[in-house]
């Protein structure tokens, strides 16, 4: 528990260095902006699932039962897009914040250390956009099996619902976690499967930066913000943490 609250208190000392430096914000407020047309998307479509599948279930209900069978369904149905919509949004805001949240990495780490990193480059920018994609990609197509795997669940009075929830807000920490420090471990040329051997190591902490993060992307307009200020909160216990930072030179290693 004292590692998942430290893990915690990671984001709110990235919140702290960022107001600190401002001019790093600019690394959060870009992706921002794409993440937000995301958003509209994914409630555009949403809504337009919901109603389709409330109308299809519905019409298999007895006459007698339709209206109150109805609004039960629109419970669970709207409880599970609800956990399917955050799963997806922290897959696709990670592939949109991604290359933005390593270069924030460097320019806290910079301003921590004192040390330069190498001038920006469009073709570095791009090369870690694709690995991003790639990785995330992969992560997405897990995703969203987890995403069919849950709605079923949900359809499982009280019980189903609750569990649905419960593993979706687990699952969705897990991924806000991988996406926020592998801003750092992406800059040490650490392997995929090295990055989640990290995570395991370090899961507590790990899953309390996760979890805050998560907390927030259910927040409209923090959620626009949030994997950045995650972001700033992983490289800053990387840096701080010695344990960290032999994991990461081994797994370095190793690639």
């Amino acid at each position: 528990m004292t590692e998942l609250a430290r893990g915690a208190r990671d984001l709110t000392r990235g919140l702290a260095f960022l107001n600190k430096h401002p001019r790093l914000w600019g690394w959060v407020i870009a992706p921002a902006v794409v993440t937000l047309f995301v958003i509209i998307g994914i409630i555009i479509a949403l809504a337009s699932v919901a109603d389709s599948i409330v109308t299809k279930v519905t019409a298999w209900l007895p006459a007698a039962i339709a209206n109150i069978g109805e609004w039960v369904v629109w419970i669970i149905v709207v409880a599970a897009i609800v956990v399917a919509g955050v799963l997806m949004f922290v897959s696709i805001a990670g592939l949109v914040a991604g290359p933005f949240n390593e270069l924030l990495s460097e320019a806290v780490e910079e301003k921590v250390t004192g040390k330069a990193g190498p001038p920006f480059s469009l073709g570095a920018f791009a090369r870690g956009a694709f690995a991003g994609i790639a990785h995330g990609l992969r992560r997405l197509a897990v995703t969203l099996l987890g995403v069919a795997l849950l709605f079923v669940l949900g359809f499982i009075p009280v019980v189903g619902t609750i569990a649905a929830l419960v593993i979706g807000g687990y699952i969705t920490a897990r991924g806000a976690a991988y996406d926020c420090y592998d801003a750092v471990l992406s800059r040490r040329a650490i392997g995929y499967r090295e990055k989640l051997e990290y995570l395991k190591l370090r899961r507590s902490r790990t899953l309390g930066l996760g979890a805050a993060v998560a907390g927030l992307l259910l927040v409209p307009g923090l959620n626009l913000v949030a994997l950045g200020l995650g972001a700033t909160g992983a490289t800053l216990a990387a840096l701080d943490d010695p344990a960290a930072r032999g994991v990461q030179s081994s797994a370095g290693s190793k690639s």
